[in-house]
């Protein structure tokens, strides 16, 4: 079956999904993060079909040609987990595995913990899982580094100037600056509207358009509901994910970087030099996990893993999959 765009209504209350299936077999869940699209998938999704699985791969509400919700508390880990299982209801899929990249990792993470009955397994790309914490993440980093790599996160929630503002005054170049600040790739000078070389023009031309239509509000959403998730996940505090699961990230990824890093100086300050090195079985991630089946770095690709070697995440998932029962 050759890739095909639906638009499914799904849950109570009802949200339209803009959803892109191919395939047939078990069901693998692809889910985006920001700012992304069901189309970042698009070089997973053919190989998963290949392979006798069926790909999912939704534009998530907010995102695309998917349905807008107005008001902030419409993007709460609630709304975001609620889609997943509606449209796997709505598909009549009673299990499947799951992949997240970015925001879409979180949520993913997430829906382990909620619903690990939907689920044969999870793969985390780019953005490890951390269980509950005693403060949130956003109040972490504004506390700590708000001026640090994940200081953004600070920005995106002052409501009163909002951020999205001046990225929807011109999305090609918010895209165009995405792409190219966190992949593993560094810009020519002599071609500032160049593009790095896992994506073309058309495919650029898509985002363009999805961003468009849409705005950057929707998604800098998501980043506001950080404490409010924060707030409302209390039943699931220190959790560990129960389903087998698996993390790849890029190299050369600033988010891999710095976790990597602060699992390097928590080892450093308890002397426990078994974790010192942070790739593998061995990863300290393993210990966020009751079945962890590994950590694999993607050498010289950034944040955009799955797009800047498809074949080595292809690979990794397609070894993943055949693992599970």
């Amino acid at each position: 079956m050759a890739a095909e765009i639906h638009t499914y209504r799904v849950g109570a209350p009802e949200i339209e999904l803009s959803v892109t299936v191919e395939g047939e077999g078990p069901a693998v869940l692809l889910l985006h993060g920001f700012p992304e699209l069901g189309y970042s998938w698009r070089h997973q999704i053919s190989a998963l079909a290949k392979a006798g699985y069926t790909a999912i791969a939704p534009d998530q509400r907010g995102f695309g040609w998917s349905e807008v919700p107005d008001k902030v508390e419409d993007y709460d880990i609630f709304a975001l987990t609620g889609d997943a299982i509606a449209l796997l209801d709505h598909l009549e899929i009673e299990e499947c595995v799951l992949v997240g990249h970015d925001w879409g990792s979180m949520v993913a993470a997430q829906l382990a913990l909620f619903r690990p009955d939907r689920f044969r397994g999870v793969v985390l790309m780019s953005v490890p899982y951390s269980p509950r914490s005693p403060r949130s993440f956003s109040e972490l980093i504004a506390q700590a580094d708000p001026e640090g790599p994940f200081g953004y996160m600070v920005a995106f929630q002052d409501r009163a100037n909002p951020v999205e503002d001046l990225m929807d005054a011109d999305p090609i170049a918010v895209m165009r600056t995405m792409f190219w600040s966190v992949s593993g790739e560094e810009p020519d000078p002599a071609e500032p509207h160049g593009l790095p070389s896992f994506i073309n023009e058309g495919e650029f031309e898509n985002y363009c358009r999805a961003f468009a239509r849409t705005g950057f509000g929707p998604g800098v959403n998501w980043y506001r509901n950080m404490g409010q998730n924060w707030e409302q996940t209390k039943p699931w505090h220190n959790m560990l994910i129960s389903v087998p699961a698996l993390f790849i990230g890029g190299s050369e990824d600033f988010v891999v970087k710095e976790t990597d890093a602060r699992a390097a100086a928590a080892a450093a300050n308890t002397a426990d030099a078994s974790q010192a090195n942070p790739i593998g079985h061995d990863s300290p991630m393993a210990k966020t996990f009751k079945d962890f089946r590994g950590d694999i770095r993607i050498e010289g690709a950034g944040h955009w893993v799955q797009q800047e070697n498809p074949e080595a995440v292809n690979q990794a998932l397609l070894n993943f999959l055949a693992q599970l029962p």
